[in-house]
């Protein structure tokens, strides 16, 4: 329920009108897009203010409505804030030949550090749903980070990829479902841009579960030996996270019904790493009243107060 009513919550706070649309050119030709919105009313890159990163999650994008409350919760807070889409996310699928996996941190690594200096930010931080937090945890590891990304929080973060994946195809069929249509989709969209390449994705969208999906690709498109190699890649259970170089929290829920708990609590236990574990709030939902408010504009205003506080 806490997973379902938070995508029905109302937006009562919008971000402002000054927003850019912006294609950040990464290493090896890469493209990646991103929606730049200044503090307050100044132009785009006006900086000065800190700058928030917000990074959705699987088969989510800047619209999501996740994505969306967070931006404008922190955009009403004062900070800058920058909606960063992930390889073949939302309408960027054509920007690059190569389809996304979730493997690819560097790429991602590159459009933060290039977001930071686009704004002309002396401080920021990121904040990332689901496979976003994954992703996030990965940045916060990552040598290549900008110096002026001080801090990142993730929410409901994957932690064990082929776990989360047996949970989306054994739980509750809805998970299943959303996720099946529109990975189907998003792969439709990616052979319709590049059909040359993708000729072979037909049997990928006939299949029913997002296991066999990803078994299907990674035979015939990502550069990994078997799914289990794949899903390795980006686990972050044992020491993945031993090496965090900026403060990181993740804040789950022990009834999340796509991240298994025994998950959370196989992660290092790093200094800079804060874990918080909810009993309830579902996947991404922390629904606190029938209202449908969210406890998570009160933890990401803390987080961002706590780690780049405005100035003044």
């Amino acid at each position: 329920m806490q997973t379902t009513l938070s995508r029905w919550r109302p937006q009562r706070i919008e971000l402002g009108a000054n927003t850019e649309e912006t294609v950040l050119h990464c290493a090896q030709g890469v493209r990646l897009k991103a929606y730049l919105t200044p503090a307050g009313g100044g132009a785009p890159a006006a900086g000065g203010a800190p700058l928030a990163i917000v990074i959705h999650g699987w088969l989510g994008c800047e619209r999501s409505s996740y994505v969306r409350r967070a931006a404008a919760v922190l955009h009403a807070q004062g900070y800058a804030v920058a909606r960063l889409l992930l390889r073949d996310h939302g309408d960027s699928v054509g920007l690059n030949r190569e389809m996304f996996n979730s493997a690819r941190v560097a790429e991602v690594v590159d459009a933060c550090n290039l977001l930071i200096e686009r704004a002309a930010a002396a401080a920021g931080a990121i904040v990332g749903f689901s496979l976003g937090g994954n992703f996030a945890l990965r940045l916060a590891c990552h040598e290549r980070l900008h110096k002026h990304l001080l801090a990142c929080l993730a929410i409901s973060p994957v932690i064990e990829p082929a776990a989360t994946v047996r949970a989306i195809d054994t739980g509750w069929a809805a998970y299943r479902l959303w996720f099946v249509r529109y990975w189907r989709s998003a792969l439709a969209a990616k052979q319709t841009a590049f059909p040359a390449q993708y000729d072979d994705l037909n049997g990928a969208m006939r299949l029913s579960t997002v296991a066999g999906m990803t078994d299907y690709l990674v035979d015939r498109y990502l550069p990994f030996p078997n799914s289990r190699d794949y899903y390795a890649r980006y686990d972050l259970r044992g020491d993945a996270l031993a090496k965090l170089r900026i403060q990181a929290r993740v804040v789950a829920a022990l009834d999340d019904p796509v991240i298994p708990s025994a998950g959370l609590r196989a992660i290092a236990r790093a200094a800079p790493l804060e874990l918080e574990l909810n009993p309830h709030g579902g996947h991404c939902g922390f629904v606190t009243n029938w209202q449908l408010g969210s406890y998570l504009d009160a933890a990401v205003t803390r987080f961002f107060a706590e780690h780049v506080p405005l100035r003044g």
